[in-house]
Parts: structure tokens; C-alpha cells; sequence
């Protein structure tokens, strides 16, 4: 596309910027870019629950460190995620984005939510368990304590359970004694305003803590027409973290609260509240370790008069265990219960019935990884997981890595997943006026994926680095509009009735043009070959599994100019909506940086560069998503 070719006026930019800034004292920002060999190996624990580095993950997994985030001038978890490739993020509203992996984002026409991908904070899932996906105006964090953001795609059933069917998505925050001292970071433009203070100290002689709070407001986007879509949207959050370090023992205690405010047009506001509460222990031997986690979590929304809401508490207890075996086996081992307990306020034509349930999940699994020699290693994991709609499910995973040395890293891995019953696929009632049109299968089954995954990473030179990952997946059970009984077929119900193969590749890299140049593209294709199966009804057409693009490609470069500047710019080229049908479109975002001190930076950014207003998915449940241009200020005295 020609507005594509725009991205060459922003790398141009830099490079003369680079050439004027001759500055070369030593006042640069704590920003210190890691080396492509520190990236390679760099800790992730998503992959197996243990430290591991990146390099030798047997996983298509991707890692947004802290510092991308920082330079990306992203002001939201949702905006953040959008610098995984391996990922695909549409924002469809002012509050509201979806995410898939390996396809199935969303289909809003036929009520067909993002609901395979599991998102979990600090271990905390923010999966809801009553409609299935996420709710990404209750995502938050402040970006500044963020340590790293681990994306999987594939299967993570066996250690994290279901609904993390096509992927994870691991957002780790930083320790306490890693944010001491204060932090002021404030933004204001004409599509945002945000701002955040944070402040950390020591606490006794083996603790520190940390308190923040945040708040900003989103301007309204945009009908089809050009008119206003009403829905602004307010929202603050606080809380606080504490670590304890003790010889053999660690110990965290942290929790947030929020409030936020949806403006809906024409009528009242939309009221969203939460708060979690989550404590961690984990105790070290010589050859193990031992972790429980314990989390609690309450959400309710209430949407405007005769729309209804919901109050949801969920309690979780996990257990874990990592032992070392002989020289060359790791094995780890856990079991987990979480209780959903909710009440849903009905009203209008969408009604749950019964509107409260007391929903018990219950889990265990092993996994046992073998070191034949230096360079292979083998994992063979299971888990059994019991949901309260299907009964038992069995999760297996298989994995193994070849270390080549300077060739690489291969890898391969095949594995089992699964999306568990919610209450809207069981007990939900749609009408119209006082006709029940549809409903809730009680005898709905799990979704299920078997998934075929290989994988080559690989730093052929000190300058460059590339990662690359094709995949088979087979899924089956997916969800279906069935009729009902003659002569009127009425109420339509849910099905299991759509089954069928996705294939694709997913690939990206770094290159270092100079020191202070860093050059990452990044590249996807996504297939999908889908049928309904014997008897099944056909309504709504294969589409209804999720319209996703074929295609994505992504450039991003990452630039010191001098030591005080930096500035960042990131394209990105989304393919075509099949269904319903949105054309392709390429958007940029940059942010430039002046580090004025140590402790205060000014930041200039921009999204949406090149267009004043852009769909990411077809109206009427896109919207116009609009350019922002935003400046700001970071102070952090140390």
C-alpha cells in the first residue's frame, strides 16, 4: 500500500537527527540496549515453568522486554501487545481490542469472542470464565514496573491449563527492589490523556515495596459516517507489591484495585470495577523448590439501565514443585483449584439461566524434561483437568530441542488444548420480545486442538538474528448454530459441529545495522481449511470461527541517536478481513525521546501515522480508530 512507503520519511528523520546530535556525553538514559546474544538469552519461564533461555525454548515464544515497551510509547497493555509478531491485535472500539494466535480472533456477528488465548498477570489469569475471552479495558499495569511480556503461541493446556488452547500470554512485573525511588510519567494529546507516579522503598532489612496509581481518559472514535461513536472512556487504578528475600525463601504479596467509566451513546454510562489480591512463597533447596501461590480476584460491570451486569469472585490455590533428578532430568509437578463464584444481573433479550453458579476447576500435571547429552533435550508432559461443564480432560505435550552451536537451535513440539465450556455456551437465553431464539447446549463439549509445531532460532553473525516456526493444527468441536425441533426449528442452539486444519509459519528477526541501529521485521501467513461436520446446520458459514487476516508483516527500527536521543518507529501491515470483509491496511506508529537528564525524559509520539482514521475490523462493531499524537514526561530521580 502507498501509504507503506512513509516509513522511509521517519527513518529518515532519525538518521539526520543521528548526524546533528554530536553530543556525546555520558548522560544517556537507563535504557541500555541488550545485544542480540543477551536477547537470545535471555530467561523466559512460560514454556516449561522454570527458567530456561530464550534460545532454547522448545516454543514459538516471543519476549517484549522492558525496554521495547518503554521505547514503544505505548501507554496500554493492548497497544504493547501489538509488538508481537506472533500475535494479532485489532482494536475495535475505544476500550475494546480482541487477540488471537494461529487465527480464531473473533467473529462479533455471530457472537464468536476471542476466546482461545489465556492471558495471565503475575500468574493471575484475567481469562473470563463466564464468556469465554478477555475483557481488555480491565488489562492494566503500569507499563513502568513491567520486567518483560512472555508470548506463546501453540498450546499451553499441559501446564496452564484450558483456554490456553492456541496460546499464553505471560505479563511478569518487575520485583519490588527493582523500582525503588519515585517515578512521575504524565501524557497528554488529542486522543489521550494519561498520567502515573509510583514510589518504592526498602522495607526492614530483607524487603522492599512498592505503591503506584494511574489514571487516564480516551477520546471517542468514530462511526463509518464520521460522526462521533460516543464512547470515551475514564478509568484509574492503584496498588502495591512487596517482596521479601530471605536465604531459601521468597515471598510476594501484591494487589490492585481499578474503576473505570464507559461512555455509551445515547444512553448511561457503562461502570467497571475490580480488585486482586495475590500472595506468593516459594522456598529453594540445593536440587528443588517448592511454590504455592494463592490469588483472589473480583470484577463486576454494570452497563447502562435494562442492559444488566455481573459480579464475579474467583479464588485459586496452586502448588508447584521443581526438582533436579540425577544430572539430567528436571521434573516439575503441580495441582491447582479455583472456584468462579458469580451472579449476573439479567435484563433485556440476553438472560443466563440459572444467573448464579458456583463454578469449580481442579487440575494436575507433571512434566519430565531429559537431557540426552549436551545438546538434545526431551519433555513429556500431562495434565488432567477437571471443568465443571465437561467433566475430565487429558492435555498431553511433547517437546525436544536440538542445540546445533553456532547453527542454531531446532526444535519440535506437538500437544493437545482445549477451550472449556463457559455459561454462555450452557445456560445463556437469547430473545426476541418474548420468543427464546436461542440458547445454551447443556451437552456443549470442549473445543479441542491437536498442534504440530517445529521451530528454527538461530544468530548466524554477531549483527543478526532470526527466528522461524511453522505449524499444523487439527481442531475439532468447534462451536456451531444448530436448529431446533420442527416445525419452527425454534430456539437455535449451540453446536460442536465444525472441525477442520489450520497451517501456517510465523518468523522474525533482528538486525544490527550499526551500534545505535536495530532493524526487527517480522512476518506471518495463516491458513484455514474448515467444514462443518454430518448434520450440522451450516448458519452463519465457516466465517463464524473468526475473521482473521491471512497475512501480517511488521518493521520496526530502534535508534541511540547520541546519548541522549533515541527514536523508535514501528509498521506494521495487517492482510484482509475475509469475513466479514475489511480491505488490508499498513499503519505506523513512532516515538521520539530526549533524555534531558538521568531522571527526566520528554517524549514526542504518534500512532496511527498515516491515515487521520482507520477500521481494524468491519463496522458496525469497528469503529474509526483515529491518529493521536501525544507529548510527555518521565521523571525518575535516583
Amino acid at each position: 500500500m502507498p501509504q507503506c512507503s512513509k516509513i522511509g520519511f521517519f527513518l529518515a528523520l532519525g538518521l539526520v537527527a543521528k548526524a546533528a546530535w554530536a553530543d556525546d556525553a555520558t548522560t544517556a538514559a537507563d535504557l541500555s540496549r541488550m545485544s542480540l546474544e543477551q536477547l537470545a538469552n535471555v530467561e523466559v519461564t512460560s514454556v516449561s515453568k522454570s527458567p530456561e533461555p530464550l534460545r532454547r525454548a522448545p516454543a514459538n515464544v516471543y519476549v517484549i522486554t522492558h525496554e521495547d515497551i518503554i521505547r514503544s510509547g505505548a501507554t496500554s497493555i493492548s497497544e504493547v501487545l501489538r509488538l508481537a509478531p506472533n500475535l494479532q491485535v485489532s482494536q475495535l472500539a475505544s476500550s475494546s481490542y480482541q487477540f488471537g494466535a494461529g487465527g480464531f480472533g473473533g467473529q462479533q456477528q455471530s457472537q464468536n469472542f476471542a476466546n482461545k488465548l489465556l492471558i495471565l498477570i503475575d500468574g493471575r489469569s484475567v481469562y473470563s470464565p463466564l464468556y469465554s475471552g478477555i475483557y481488555a479495558d480491565t488489562l492494566d499495569v503500569m507499563l513502568e514496573d513491567v520486567d518483560r511480556i512472555e508470548v506463546i503461541s501453540g498450546p499451553g493446556g499441559t501446564l496452564w491449563g484450558a483456554n490456553a488452547m492456541n496460546g499464553v500470554i505471560n505479563i511478569i512485573t518487575r520485583p519490588a527492589y527493582l523500582t525503588g525511588g519515585a517515578l512521575v510519567s504524565a501524557g497528554a494529546g488529542n486522543e489521550e490523556q494519561i498520567g502515573s507516579a509510583r514510589y518504592g522503598d526498602k522495607l526492614g532489612e530483607d524487603g522492599s515495596f512498592r505503591i503506584y496509581g494511574m489514571t487516564f481518559h480516551d477520546g471517542a472514535a468514530e462511526l463509518a459516517d464520521g460522526s462521533t461513536a460516543h464512547d470515551g472512556w475514564s478509568k484509574g487504578q492503584g496498588g502495591f507489591r512487596a517482596d521479601w528475600s530471605l536465604p531459601q525463601d521468597v515471598v510476594t504479596f501484591q494487589g490492585d484495585l481499578y474503576r473505570g467509566i464507559e461512555n455509551q451513546p445515547g444512553t448511561d454510562d457503562t461502570v467497571i470495577l475490580g480488585a486482586n489480591m495475590l500472595t506468593r512463597w516459594r522456598h529453594q533447596w540445593d536440587r528443588a523448590d517448592l511454590q504455592v501461590q494463592a490469588y483472589y480476584d473480583e470484577s463486576e460491570r454494570n452497563g447502562p439501565a435494562g442492559s444488566g451486569g455481573f459480579l464475579l469472585r474467583t479464588y485459586d490455590l496452586e502448588i508447584q514443585q521443581n526438582l533436579l533428578v540425577g544430572t539430567f532430568q528436571h521434573v516439575v509437578w503441580g495441582a491447582g483449584e479455583r472456584l468462579n463464584s458469580y451472579e449476573i444481573t439479567n435484563a433485556g433479550s440476553l438472560l443466563f439461566v440459572p444467573p448464579s453458579r458456583n463454578l469449580t476447576l481442579g487440575d494436575a500435571f507433571a512434566q519430565d524434561t531429559v537431557s540426552l547429552g549436551k545438546s538434545v533435550q526431551v519433555a513429556l508432559g500431562l495434565k488432567f483437568e477437571s471443568d465443571p461443564y465437561s467433566g475430565w480432560s487429558t492435555l498431553p505435550d511433547f517437546r525436544v530441542s536440538w542445540d546445533l552451536s553456532n547453527l542454531g537451535v531446532l526444535w519440535a513440539a506437538a500437544a493437545k488444548g482445549i477451550r472449556s465450556p463457559t455459561p454462555f455456551d450452557v445456560d445463556v437465553q437469547e430473545k426476541l420480545g418474548s420468543i427464546v431464539y436461542l440458547t445454551g447446549d447443556p451437552t456443549f463439549t470442549t473445543e479441542k486442538v491437536n498442534s504440530y509445531e517445529l521451530g528454527y532460532r538461530v544468530q548466524p553473525a554477531s549483527f543478526v538474528s532470526f527466528s522461524l516456526s511453522p505449524f499444523y493444527n487439527v481442531y475439532d468441536d468447534l462451536r456451531t448454530i444448530e436448529f431446533g425441533s420442527a416445525p419452527d426449528f425454534l430456539p437455535l442452539h449451540w453446536g460442536n459441529l465444525m472441525s477442520g486444519a489450520t497451517y501456517g509459519v510465523s518468523a522474525w528477526g533482528n538486525i544490527q545495522v550499526t551500534d545505535w541501529w536495530r532493524l526487527s521485521p517480522s512476518f506471518s501467513v495463516l491458513h484455514k481449511n474448515l467444514r462443518f461436520d454430518t448434520g450440522a446446520s451450516g448458519l452463519l458459514g465457516l466465517g463464524q470461527s473468526g475473521d482473521d487476516p491471512g497475512d501480517q508483516a511488521g518493521l520496526t527500527s530502534s535508534m541511540d541517536i547520541g546519548s541522549r536521543l533515541t527514536f523508535d518507529a514501528s509498521l506494521r501491515y495487517v492482510g484482509s478481513l475475509p469475513d466479514p470483509a475489511l480491505p488490508a491496511y499498513c499503519e505506523l506508529t513512532a516515538r521520539l525521546g530526549w533524555h534531558l537528564s538521568r531522571a527526566l525524559e520528554l517524549s514526542l509520539s504518534g500512532t496511527n501515522l498515516l491515515r487521520a482514521y482507520h477500521e481494524e475490523y468491519p463496522s458496525p462493531s469497528g469503529e474509526e480508530i483515529g491518529r493521536g499524537v501525544r507529548v510527555g514526561a518521565r521523571w525518575a530521580p535516583q
